[in-house]
């Protein structure tokens, strides 16, 4: 929970002796722990008086599904039941995530060939591809060129 080691256990100890001192700190020790254990008791007693409250169709839920971050990871994430039908929203979501990545890669529409140069070779033509893309007409920028800048767009 605070991920304290040993080393700092140890630094913590040598820092309690000596400010402490050691006649004090078994009564310290003492303090400390009653102090928790009145925490746990008091947070068990906050738990038993909140499933009392909500009635008896709650009592086998947990604390711990009241935080979102374990809502997220049990029912998007694949751990638990899908009561809400998340499941099947996220696997018709992931065909469309498909397509889209897919577009994004710019190989929807085009196959994989890989383009090895933006200048045509001799003999060549230097007509510009007919493609889907929407932005197939626009203007390739050479490696460390700089791209055309629009004032209207900005």
């Amino acid at each position: 929970m605070f991920d304290v080691g040993a080393p700092e256990m140890v630094a913590l100890v040598i820092l309690a002796i000596v400010i402490f001192g050691p006649e004090k700190l078994p009564k310290m020790i003492g303090d400390v722990a009653r102090t928790i254990r009145k925490f746990r008791e008091f947070s068990s007693g906050a738990r038993a008086d909140l499933k009392k409250e909500l009635g008896p169709e709650f009592q086998d839920m947990h604390l711990e599904d009241l935080n979102p971050k374990t809502f997220v990871r049990k029912n998007l994430m694949g751990d638990g039941d899908d009561d809400l039908g998340i499941r099947e929203l996220r696997d018709s979501l992931g065909k469309d995530f498909e397509d889209i990545k897919g577009l994004a890669s710019g190989n929807l529409f085009e196959p994989d060939v890989p383009d090895t140069s933006h200048r045509p070779a001799a003999g060549q033509s230097s007509a510009p591809k007919t493609s889907l893309h929407k932005n197939a007409g626009a203007a390739r920028v050479e490696p460390g060129e700089r791209p055309p800048y629009d004032a209207d767009a900005t």
